[in-house]
């Protein structure tokens, strides 16, 4: 058998959620980190000791009455492991020890200290499984890595652009209303473009105004006294219905494109001239 390199060997390893998901879980709760006294912390307890300092605490007095108050709670063997556990776990012990005060002087600062270490190695995997970080408001969360939303992201109003990247974001997986709210706004946008849509993609167009009016987005099409009701549409399950609603998102994401590829046309046009 002809002997691998080390580039194969990481090429061809399978990525384990449950090996990486053991890392953090130990970094962050069993690790002991020494302070300039002597004294030993764990991140988790660091985080504690600097509770008050977290903007996003609310009105919780400690980690502890956080945790509790919006039912956090991590096991060291989870029962029931998937992705999104990974991801929430990720989400939340990044945005807590990202606020380390480190005026506290508890743990050693600079870029080998264990809390800069620990949020290094939280980046390393998310991106080794296809996610990124986003952060609006002073939280930091972790969505899949789509190259036509961060395009889109990108072209759109600012008010927009979080929304694209959220959509997303694992806690919108079976929010039917919040997914709603997102499509509903790139309907908006989209409105006012929509002859220059119809003049470059008119099936394009043709499809994706029909699903705006008769998805129970722009109109209540699931009322039989609404003058706009589809009896289709009211008749979809939940699953189904997600399912359109994931697909008119990435119809209004090639939309956003095909409109921000006007303007390159005509350059490449005027390029041409010059052949």
């Amino acid at each position: 058998m002809e002997r691998r390199n080390f580039a194969q060997i990481l090429e061809a390893a399978n990525i384990d959620i449950k090996r990486e998901y053991d890392r953090l879980y130990s970094s962050f709760y069993l690790q002991k980190n020494y302070d300039m006294y002597g004294n030993c912390y764990s991140l988790k307890e660091h985080c504690a000791m600097n509770f008050i300092n977290i903007p996003f605490r609310g009105t919780c007095l400690s980690l502890d009455d956080f945790d509790d108050f919006y039912d956090i709670h991590f096991e060291k063997v989870p029962s029931n492991f998937d992705l999104n556990y990974l991801i929430l776990f990720c989400e939340y012990t990044y945005n807590l020890v990202l606020y380390l005060n480190c005026n506290m002087q508890l743990l050693y600062t600079g870029v080998n200290s264990p809390q800069q270490i620990y949020l290094q190695q939280i980046i390393k995997v998310i991106e080794i499984i296809g996610y990124m970080t986003v952060q609006k408001d002073g939280i930091t969360i972790m969505v899949p890595k789509s190259q036509e939303a961060i395009a889109v992201s990108e072209i759109v109003s600012p008010t927009l652009s979080y929304k694209v990247i959220e959509y997303n974001h694992h806690a919108l997986q079976g929010n039917i209303e919040a997914k709603k709210s997102v499509i509903l706004l790139l309907a908006d946008q989209l409105e006012s473009k929509r002859e220059a849509l119809r003049n470059i993609n008119k099936t394009l167009e043709s499809n994706i105004f029909f699903l705006y009016n008769s998805m129970n987005i722009r109109h209540n099409n699931c009322d039989p006294a609404s003058k706009n009701y589809k009896e289709h549409t009211a008749n979809m399950s939940k699953k189904e219905l997600e399912f359109w609603y994931d697909e008119i998102y990435q119809l209004s994401l090639l939309a956003f494109l095909e409109l921000d590829n006007i303007e390159r046309s005509k350059q490449i046009e005027i390029l041409k001239q010059n052949y």
